[in-house]
Parts: C-alpha cells; sequence; structure tokens
C-alpha cells in the first residue's frame, strides 16, 4: 500500500510528540534519598535563636503521622505542651499529657510546621498535587520548582536540589495570616545512615523575622534500628 506524504508528515509529528512526552515524564520527579522511606520516627530538639530571644523546641514526628511539640523559653517559665494525634486534632497538654485546651486547624498546621525534618523527608505527608513547575536559580544554584497546597488549601512551594536529592527550601503560608509568606531554609545537613538530615535551618516569617535553629539532638528510629544522629 503506498503511504502518502501527508499521512507520513502527520506519523512524523505524532512520533515527535510521543518522544517529546516521554522526556516530560523523566523530568522534574522530585526523588529523595532511597532510606528515608524506612524511617518511622524522628525525634529532635533545637536550640532556637529570634527577634524575640532563645528558646529550645523539642519535637517527636511519629509514623502514624501524630507529633509530640514542645517549646521553652526560659527555665523559670512552663513549656508549652502539644499533641497532635493522628487524625490531626491537636491539644494543649499539661507535664502529665492531661488535654487542658484543644487547638484550632490553624494551630495544628503551625504546630505541624515544625516538623522540620519528616517535612523535608516526606513532603507529601504535608502537602497535595506537588507538581514540578520550572528551573530557577538561587544563590547561583540551580533548582527545581514544586508547587502544591497545604491541608488548609493554601499555596506551598518546594525548591529542590536534584543534583543532591534535598529539599533546599519550603515556602508557605503562615495559617494563623495567610498575608505571611514563610519560608523554611535548609542551611545545613549532617550525614545518617538513612540519608542526610538537617543540622541547621532559618525560618523567615513575612520577609522580616528571622529564626534559627540549630539541632543539638537528633534520633531516629527505623528500619535499621534507633540511631543517634546529633
Amino acid at each position: 500500500m503506498k503511504i502518502s506524504a501527508p499521512y507520513l508528515f502527520l506519523m512524523f509529528v505524532v512520533l515527535i510528540m510521543g518522544s517529546c512526552s516521554e522526556k516530560e515524564t523523566k523530568k522534574g520527579i522530585l526523588t529523595l534519598h532511597e532510606n528515608y522511606g524506612q524511617i518511622h520516627d524522628i525525634i529532635s530538639i533545637a536550640d532556637c535563636h529570634s527577634p524575640f530571644g532563645a528558646y529550645t523546641t523539642e519535637v517527636h514526628s511519629l509514623s502514624n503521622g501524630s507529633c509530640y511539640f514542645i517549646q521553652q523559653f526560659s527555665e523559670d517559665e512552663a513549656p508549652f505542651r502539644v499533641s497532635v494525634d493522628s487524625v490531626y486534632q491537636g491539644y494543649l497538654i499539661d507535664e502529665n499529657n492531661n488535654v487542658t485546651d484543644t487547638l484550632s486547624q490553624e494551630d495544628v498546621e503551625m504546630i505541624r510546621s515544625h516538623e522540620i525534618h519528616k517535612m523535608s523527608i516526606a513532603p507529601n505527608h504535608y502537602y497535595t498535587g506537588l507538581r514540578y513547575k520550572k528551573k530557577v536559580t538561587e544563590q547561583k544554584k540551580e533548582l527545581e520548582l514544586y508547587q502544591g497546597v497545604d491541608r488548609l488549601g493554601n499555596s506551598v512551594q518546594l525548591f529542590y536540589k536534584p543534583d543532591e536529592k534535598l529539599i533546599s527550601k519550603i515556602e508557605f503560608r503562615n495559617p494563623k495570616d495567610t498575608t505571611q509568606t514563610i519560608e523554611l531554609i535548609y542551611d545545613r545537613w549532617v550525614e545518617s545512615e538513612y540519608g542526610e538530615m538537617a543540622k541547621e535551618i532559618r525560618i523567615v516569617q513575612a520577609e522580616k523575622d528571622t529564626f534559627y535553629f540549630n539541632f543539638r539532638f537528633l534520633e531516629i528510629r527505623g528500619e535499621s534500628g534507633n540511631i543517634k544522629v546529633i
């Protein structure tokens, strides 16, 4: 059967489009360290510095999605304690784990935004609809930008280092005031058997207030056992 020239041209176009489509599916894939998936629980304690003074932040991120949060500004004051369960209900608790009050969903998401390590190794636990948008350059480094939404439906942007398979920055809306942007910047990493974990981070709120976290304790509980990283 003789194939006409227009038909040949159409086949050629279809082949080109198919090839381009295959290339599109291969690029822009947010691939993190393969051992991150083996992590169950993460316990961290950070020394924090802010425009409002120094404090400590302790976070227990558990495999069922729940977390335990303690923040203390001075030894003379009682620590601020919060428990968030696996269905994202949050409670103020006392030193005996008795519930003293409940939290709004905005407060719950603010607490969950302190799960610094889990956000960098399991972003899909916090955000949905993450999609590759484009390549960007920051501090002379080529990154990939991903966009999605948080649990409250607010927009979020992830900046990803494809050569290192690490998230370098997360930008999201302040759950308590969505006119404000919060930038979570991963400045320094430390090696572990499960892959690189955050050692130092910065949080920039509303482009003016900067909070510095230096993790002095980090324990990972996973398939290879409990490992104290710091």
